[in-house]
């Protein structure tokens, strides 16, 4: 990442979080939570990349279907790796949030 990319996400974190930022918070206490935040990042870049939000750091829509549908595919295969490690509540969120994005990517990879 370069360091103006770094800075803008930084100052992006701060502005957010009003300046407080704990560090605790955005370190994973175990390999499931560390699934879980990939699993949130690559269905956050997912949106972006099949341009349906805007990206954070540019604040302008992009869209590159190849690599959102990497992303879909990835937030699947994570999805059914961490499901038996994940309460009811969580696995409802993770099956909607699979469900939402190989929806959307194949409805957008049909209109090409």
């Amino acid at each position: 990442m370069s360091d103006d990319l770094l800075k803008n996400a930084m100052e992006k974190l701060q502005e957010l979080t009003g300046n407080n930022i704990n560090l605790d918070s955005l370190i994973p206490k175990d390999i499931y939570s560390s699934v879980q935040m990939m699993i949130a990042s690559l269905g956050q870049q997912a949106w972006v990349l099949m341009g349906m939000q805007t990206n954070p750091l540019t604040e302008a829509f992009e869209k590159d279907l190849k690599q959102a549908k990497i992303a879909v595919d990835c937030v699947t295969a994570l999805t059914e790796i961490i499901k038996p490690h994940s309460d009811g509540q969580q696995q409802l969120e993770l099956e909607t949030l699979k469900q939402n994005l190989q929806l959307n990517i194949v409805n957008l990879m049909q209109k090409q």
